[in-house]
């Protein structure tokens, strides 16, 4: 039936073709192993490229927040001082209208006394 000759060609012929399909495998996960590789060589040149910018927008951030805490503390410095400025100006109100008062009520009494009352030099401004 079979000869040797014919048993051994078969032979070989299986282990060629285990052979090759071996090496098919072993060249296959090297390949994946490289990808692998290549992969990861990519994504940790993305992760320092991310982190890079991260850091930089948390000290932009960081820079901003710090600018922000001064024009707060500038803004309120000055909405105390505007309050200041406004009690200021309703108490010198206040004193202009007593002034104008005692003027008004001096100019009667120089009436009733029968003197020459003066003209009417002052100025009126209209309240702030």
């Amino acid at each position: 039936m079979w000869n040797a000759e014919v048993i051994a060609a078969i032979v070989a012929a299986i282990a060629a073709i285990a052979g090759g399909a071996f090496s098919f495998r072993a060249s296959t996960r090297a390949t994946s192993v490289e990808e692998s590789k290549v992969d990861a060589e990519a994504f940790d040149r993305a992760k320092e490229i991310y982190e890079s910018a991260l850091d930089t927008l948390e000290k932009q951030l960081e820079a901003v927040r710090t600018r922000l805490d001064t024009v707060t503390d500038q803004l309120a410095r000055e909405q105390d001082s505007s309050a200041a400025m406004r009690r200021r100006i309703r108490e010198f109100q206040t004193q202009v209208a007593a002034l104008e008062r005692t003027v008004a009520g001096l100019r009667v009494e120089l009436v009733k006394a029968g003197l020459p009352v003066p003209a009417d030099t002052t100025e009126h401004s209209e309240p702030v």
